[in-house]
């Protein structure tokens, strides 16, 4: 079923074809012409005439695929389509052209090149480009193996499917991208782990003013208490002045004790806030671990998530019966078609569980790793110090080495696959100790031996202290003001996210209440009066995740689902067709032409009959290209209506020497014949001759109004030449007696042996003279009425011009030809 979602393109015309042209396309050997100018058509034609070549040919056109060929890998799509008694120079070619818009006229045509077949189109500008970009995504054709396709979704694939055709598919990947961002944020506000950073901080601001200053004043208040004594004639009123005091304390300190202090301080700064971080590292290890070993020990059926594509797949081979064995489409064991089917879906939700599962784990995993990752960073910026190098700072290089490495073996494990098979380490194995901080004793020492060293020189230790002081703070208001930024981020993501979910739900439901209430009404229509009511689509899962769509009715009063509980094939089929039609309806805003190929085949007479209704009623501004093999349906319903309707109706033929092609004409008859007698060719001549002959019978027929016994719709098409003539003659001697010369004729041709030969099906055959003779017959009562004077433009004679003061039937035209005819 091709798909659209109308949205960013407006064309102000409404596409209907003006003619279809095939030639070389599967059952089409020679040219195959449709001139419908607009209107609709319901072609008959029985199994294997090559009916569906036209709706082949068709879909080929507006996807460049078959879908009942495309669906089998060993079909080579091109090679299928094209008609296998084609000389290979030939061209394989569906030539359209369309009402009123003659810019999108194109022929698509598959050809040989370097012993390659090749695909071209004729018409290579924009327009048509973005015509046909656009088609291929409307509801423009509809084969009977698609009806129960919805149905037979999984309830994730129904909400796919009919996210696809109405751009929700779209809408939700937005909705994805806000989640993940959102997600990310809250991720990376945990990584930062603002709280602890901020306590550390904190704890050196008292330990080196007396005091934890959040704000700024407060700050400047303390700094100038510590060197009010050192008369330094400097104010501290914002963080310049903090540079200026400590640039006037560096010059009477002793500068590279101060650095090396700087540099230990710093360091002891992130080994203080890694020990504090131990309990937060192994909580979320812990987690990420429970999850790995969930996954670990169910591995199997995590690898079915790779699998679930093959398996909706094969559902999908086997729910439109491309594989029709009661065997297992891959291995070929033998197994039930339905109990596969069961199987599969049993597969697929647990498939649906384990990705749940899966989802969860890379949950862990992802903040396990960028846990590891900031932490890493963190020892790195140490171990990038200049300060580091030297040789006091040997231990401390050597431990704060040691600690990275200890945190890399937790972020090996957060890139371990789970799928490896292998096993990775519990919390405790990883768990960091105190003992991987031993080093930070001799580290503390040595601060504070340069602390007493300073303490003999005020300068040098207010040097430190407003040093460390200064960084602290400014180090915590870069903490607060990137946790108020992500928290802003966070809370901004997520009141778009909760209103984006909102308004898509309602958006989506809003359109489903719509969409099933036509659905329902098409349904409706054609199931009058039985129990299966208010049809309607209904969306599953929380508001934020929806997980699927099912079907539901109230059957007998009470709300029912899936439709297969009780639904007959029929009646499947009958909400299949409903929801193409809808899906018509609501998105064909380019194309107002439908293919229905064969769609009534499972349903009954009652449902035939009130499907033909519905669209010649509901369907009346469509043009329709109506395909069926339902000879009975065909002649006795749909031909009436569609007549009534000015629909355009056809019968398709096969014969091996033309393929797939409409009733020849009857002056291509005509033709056919002379020259076949001309050339003493008289195999298989009987039809041809019939058929011209009743097409000769039935106009004498109507233009004297002869009078035929009633017979149902299209038997009318095929009375029989000793019937037609049986009636002629009988009109005739009622009302012309100057007619009645011509009954030799008449009774020549009655009693001739080969009329009593022919028939529909016969091959009758017979000797040149007698056919030549039979058909000379045939001309000469033609002639009687139809009249030859050159430049008579209505030649046939007719009751439509009868003279009532001559009491004569005459030619519409010179008036020339004229019999005596009493009424």
């Amino acid at each position: 079923m091709l798909k659209m979602n109308f949205k960013n393109y407006e064309m102000a015309i409404k596409t209907k074809i003006n003619s279809i042209t095939i030639k070389g396309i599967r059952g089409a050997k020679n040219s195959l012409e449709l001139p419908l100018n607009g209107k609709s058509i319901v072609l008959y034609g029985d199994n294997g005439t090559g009916k569906s070549s036209i709706s082949d040919a068709l879909e080929w056109f507006y996807t460049n695929r078959v879908s009942h060929l495309s669906s089998n890998s060993e079909i080579d799509l091109k090679d299928a389509l094209r008609n296998s008694t084609l000389d290979k120079d030939e061209v394989s070619e569906i030539k359209m052209s369309f009402v009123k818009e003659t810019s999108l006229d194109c022929s698509k045509t598959l050809f040989n090149k370097r012993d390659n077949l090749t695909t071209d189109f004729s018409n290579t500008t924009d327009d048509f480009k973005k015509y046909l970009e656009l088609s291929k995504e409307e509801n423009l054709m509809l084969r009977y193996q698609f009806l129960t396709d919805f149905i037979d979704n999984t309830k994730s694939d129904k909400l796919k499917y009919l996210s696809d055709i109405i751009g929700f598919s779209e809408v939700t990947k937005k909705k994805e991208v806000l989640k993940k961002s959102y997600n990310s944020i809250k991720t990376e506000i945990k990584n930062q782990n603002f709280e602890a950073q901020t306590r550390i901080q904190k704890e050196t601001l008292i330990e080196k003013l007396g005091a934890a200053i959040s704000q700024e004043e407060n700050l400047f208040e303390k700094i100038n208490e510590k060197i009010k004594p050192l008369k330094t004639g400097i104010e501290v009123k914002k963080l310049e002045d903090v540079d200026k005091v400590l640039i006037h304390l560096k010059n009477a300190t002793n500068n590279k004790l101060n650095k090396e202090l700087a540099f230990l301080e710093k360091a002891n700064t992130v080994l203080e806030t890694l020990k504090s971080e131990i309990e937060f590292i192994d909580s979320e290890y812990t987690t990420y671990f429970d999850e790995f070993e969930l996954i670990a020990n169910d591995v199997e059926s995590i690898m079915q998530t790779f699998l679930s594509e093959l398996l909706i797949a094969g559902d999908t081979v086997l729910a439109k019966k491309y594989h029709k064995n009661d065997s297992c489409p891959l291995c070929l064991q033998p197994k039930s078609i339905e109990e596969l089917r069961v199987e599969i879906a049993s597969r697929l939700k647990e498939v649906e569980e384990s990705s749940k599962k899966k989802a969860s784990f890379d949950k862990a995993k992802e903040l396990l790793k960028s846990i590891t990752i900031e932490r890493i960073k963190r020892l790195e910026t140490i171990l990038s110090e200049p300060q580091i190098e030297v040789v006091e700072s040997k231990l401390i290089k050597k431990g704060v080495a040691a600690l990275k490495e200890r945190i890399n073996e937790y972020q090996k494990a957060s890139i371990e696959r789970v799928t490896s098979g292998n096993k990775i380490p519990k919390s405790e194995a990883l768990k960091l100790l105190d003992s991987d901080f031993e080093f930070q004793t001799g580290l503390t020492s040595r601060i504070k031996q340069i602390q007493d060293i300073f303490k003999k020189d005020n300068s040098a230790v207010l040097y430190s202290n407003i040093s460390a002081s200064k960084d602290a703070f400014l180090k915590i208001k870069l903490f607060e003001k990137q946790k108020a930024k992500l928290e802003k981020q966070r809370k901004t993501l997520e009141i778009i996210y909760n209103e984006f979910v909102k308004v898509q739900k309602e958006g989506l439901e809003n359109f489903i209440t719509n969409f099933s209430d036509k659905i329902n009404e098409y349904y409706q229509y054609m199931n009058p009066d039985e129990p299966f009511q208010e049809i309607k689509i209904v969306t599953i899962g929380d508001e934020d995740e929806l997980s699927g769509i099912t079907i539901e009715y109230k059957y007998n009063g009470n709300w029912v689902s899936p439709p297969q509980k009780y639904f007959s094939e029929s009646h499947l089929n009958c909400f299949g067709l409903s929801f193409f039609l809808a899906s018509v309806n609501a998105f064909n805003n380019k194309n107002e032409f439908i293919v229905l190929d064969d769609v009534i085949s499972s349903f009954d007479s009652n449902h035939r009959k009130k499907f033909a209704e519905l669209i010649f009623e509901k369907f009346s501004k469509y043009q329709v290209l109506l395909l069926t093999h339902e000879e009975d349906w065909f002649t006795n319903f749909v031909s009436p209506l569609a007549k009534n309707k000015g629909w355009l109706i056809n019968e398709i033929k096969w014969t091996e020497d033309k393929g797939t092609h409409f009733d020849e004409e009857p002056h291509e008859l005509k033709e056919r014949i002379e020259m076949n007698l001309a050339a003493s060719k008289i195999d298989d001549l009987g039809n041809p001759i019939r058929k011209y002959l009743e097409h000769s019978l039935k106009a004498i027929a109507f233009h004297i109004e002869a009078k035929l016994t009633f017979q149902y719709n299209n038997t009318n098409e095929h009375r029989m030449p000793y019937e037609l003539l049986t009636r002629i003659k009988s009109e005739i001697k009622e009302h012309s007696p100057e007619l009645k010369s011509q009954f030799p004729l008449i009774d020549k041709i009655l009693v001739s042996p080969i009329l009593n030969n022919l028939s529909h099906a016969s091959t009758f055959n017979s000797k040149i003279g007698d056919l030549k003779a039979f058909w000379s017959d045939i001309k000469e009562l033609e002639k009687i009425f139809i009249c030859h004077h050159v430049g008579c433009k209505k030649p046939d004679v007719s009751l439509k011009n009868y003279d009532n003061v001559a009491k004569k039937i005459r030619c519409g035209g010179c008036g020339e030809t004229k019999y005596e005819w009493r009424k």
